[in-house]
């Protein structure tokens, strides 16, 4: 018997990801998965095969296990929001993709808005499901559960299908045994805890105004894992967002609203067949560089001692943005200019040039904001650069300095961060909480 799909495998980080392809469509949708998954495992749900049927009437759908769970690679480690969008990354590349849709569900939601308002120019569109921004409760910020409610809710039971009475309760206990199923197969208690943990600390709320292409946001009414205002939250915050709401269902785009959904994203794609937004901008972390003391030092040296040493700050700089995937824009004095795609990147070209320029008797200083810019040619424009360029002048030498929107993307894994209180930045209005990432001494 042909099977309706194809299952493959691409690498990234030197993990392998996993993911399923259905239908064959010259439209591609990627699928986005939530906090669980797992492309085998799932297939034993009627109802979820009824969904990506149909979907595949439409489109080529792709989608994937993450890594750390279902069928790819395994490990104890949550990955974070960069590395998720590595994820799509991969796929992309691996197959040849140019133009597509993206669909996030649950925690996908927010991985697919922050990919697509990075990579405008791949990205058609986007719906998301269950969505939100963040992930736990804040001051200022109701709608969610704690940090440790939420660990609470999951991982002491993980393996009994608990986790069916807050994905769809209205199908429980009937459904019991396959959930318990399901978790087994996704991931250990260990990966879950990580993951949740990881998920407490993620917040692109910052980011929702920035994102200027068609997005539909759904919400099932019963939700009870995250409740609609939190759908709602995302459509009122994304310029121009649709928001649609469905009765019934629970957690999960496949069960008693599947027609509608599958009716109501269908069409939002197809109308939006092309290109929409401004392809000139996108999402990006944002970094500047300035040598301390560079006038005195190059008064001590005379112009062409320091001309050489400027040569060899240049080679550092550009080689080790190649290295961590930045891309340098240009020169700005005594530092440069430069723009990655994910902002754990950013932190780590910053802390590589530190420590490499120290060696050679240089320290410089680096400011890092995650926000909108405004291509024009090589160079970049608009006021998040203007951010990045006023927090430089808060760091203080050898620090990193970086803006709460940066710090909110990171999640509480590789770098350790220590406010810095509130600024007033020149020419901007408002106060901007500061944060200085902790470096190890070396």
């Amino acid at each position: 018997m042909r099977l309706e799909y194809q299952s493959k495998y691409t690498e990234v980080g030197g993990l392998t990801i996993a993911y399923q392809i259905w239908g064959n469509s010259n439209e591609t949708l990627i699928y986005v998965p939530g906090m669980i998954s797992h492309l085998e495992a799932a297939l034993e749900d009627p109802e979820y095969i009824d969904w990506i049927r149909s979907l595949s009437k439409k489109f080529k759908v792709i989608i994937f296990d993450k890594r750390g769970q279902g069928l790819s690679d395994r490990d104890s480690s949550a990955p974070n929001i960069e590395e998720r969008m590595d994820d799509i990354s991969a796929i992309v590349r691996a197959e040849g993709l140019d133009k597509f849709y993206l669909f996030g569900l649950s925690e996908g939601a927010a991985i697919s808005l922050l990919y697509a308002a990075t990579f405008p120019q791949k990205v058609k569109s986007v719906a998301v499901f269950g969505g939100t921004s963040l992930f736990t409760r804040k001051e200022d910020y109701k709608f969610l559960p704690s940090k440790e409610e939420l660990i609470e809710a999951f991982v002491p039971a993980w393996g009994q299908g608990n986790s069916g009475y807050l994905f769809f309760p209205h199908r429980m206990p009937e459904r019991k045994n396959e959930m318990a199923k399901m978790e087994r197969m996704v991931c250990n208690p260990r990966t879950l805890k990580s993951i949740l943990e990881l998920l407490a600390s993620i917040d692109i709320r910052a980011t929702l105004p920035d994102i200027k292409l068609p997005v539909l946001v759904m919400h099932n009414r019963d939700d009870k894992a995250i409740s609609r205002h939190n759908g709602r939250y995302l459509a009122d915050k994304i310029p121009g967002a649709k928001y649609i709401e469905y009765p019934i269902g629970g957690h999960l785009p496949w069960l008693e609203a599947r027609t509608d959904i599958i009716k109501d994203s269908t069409n939002f794609y197809l109308k939006n067949l092309k290109e929409s937004g401004n392809r000139d901008r996108n999402l990006a972390a944002i970094m500047f560089t300035d040598i301390e003391n560079s006038t005195k030092q190059m008064a001590d040296l005379g112009d062409k001692k320091w001309s050489e040493i400027m040569n060899l700050h240049d080679e550092v700089m550009n080689i080790t943005l190649k290295e961590l995937g930045g891309k340098f824009l240009k020169n700005t004095g005594d530092g440069v200019l430069s723009v990655f795609d994910g902002p754990i990147r950013s932190i780590e070209c910053a802390t590589a040039c530190i420590q490499k320029l120290k060696r050679i008797g240089l320290n410089i200083r680096c400011g890092l904001h995650f926000g909108e810019v405004h291509w024009r040619n090589e160079d970049v424009t608009g006021i998040a650069v203007n951010i990045a360029a006023r927090v430089l002048d808060q760091s203080d030498s050898g620090q990193i300095t970086i803006t709460k929107n940066l710090k909110d993307l990171l999640g509480d894994v590789k770098f350790a961060t220590e406010t810095l209180g509130e600024y007033k930045l020149k020419g901007l209005d408002g106060n901007w909480e500061l944060f200085k990432i902790k470096q190890e001494e070396t």
